[in-house]
């Protein structure tokens, strides 16, 4: 009885930490928050949270049922997340020197939209192959050290697991939400402070993202 409520506790804390971990770099609903928290308000930052974490939930279940066929399709297109990197990376170098090349930005992800804050960071997580590529990672890790993880696992643990991957994603942007509320009452102007996030951000992130796919 004490073991099946510790392994219960084990899928838990480990889809928590883990997808805490995996949302602290850069990525666009990192960046979304942060914009949305400090151009409009905290609640609105906070729904696109809300999305991101469903949306991070759907693609964990996404790579486990399919880790297989995203893996060989990655392996075999390595290029399709280098070039995706590449754009981001050119377009946060283009944010950060705009005033030298003289080139005027507006920020889309601040944008009140049709489709509302929480499905805009539903899409911002779910539409993001590196972050699948992590959770195959991360499945793949803990079947060989931790614990079966698969489709025919008991519905309690996958439950259990995909509960501490949303609230691990919200507690991390829920405090970048919160770093970016601190910023917001700097009086500095918040329009050059903001893209200057956006595109130090964008920079780092492909960055970070690009080495720890070559060391992988």
């Amino acid at each position: 009885m004490i073991y099946d409520i510790l392994m219960l506790l084990v899928f838990l804390l480990t889809g928590y930490f883990f997808s805490g971990i995996g949302a602290i770099p850069a990525s666009s609903s990192n960046i979304a928050v942060i914009t949305t928290t400090l151009e409009k308000s905290f609640k609105k930052g906070f729904r696109i949270a809300l999305g991101a974490g469903m949306g991070s939930v759907l693609l964990s279940v996404i790579a486990l049922l399919y880790s297989q066929v995203f893996t060989s399709f990655f392996e075999d297109n390595p290029w399709v997340q280098y070039t995706i990197l590449f754009i981001f990376f050119v377009i946060g170098l283009l944010i950060l020197l705009r005033n030298q090349i003289h080139i005027d930005f507006d920020n889309p992800l601040s944008e009140d939209s049709r489709i509302g804050n929480f499905w805009k960071g539903f899409l911002l997580a779910f539409l993001n192959p590196t972050a699948l590529i992590f959770w195959i990672l991360i499945i793949s890790l803990s079947n060989t050290y931790l614990f079966s993880v698969s489709k025919f696992s008991p519905v309690v643990n996958l439950a259990l697991f995909f509960i501490g991957i949303f609230f691990g994603k919200l507690t991390t942007l829920y405090f970048y939400g919160k770093m970016s509320k601190v910023l917001s009452k700097r009086k500095n102007k918040k329009r050059p402070m903001v893209l200057n996030i956006i595109g130090a951000a964008l920079v780092l992130g492909s960055l970070v993202q690009c080495i720890r796919m070559l060391l992988d």
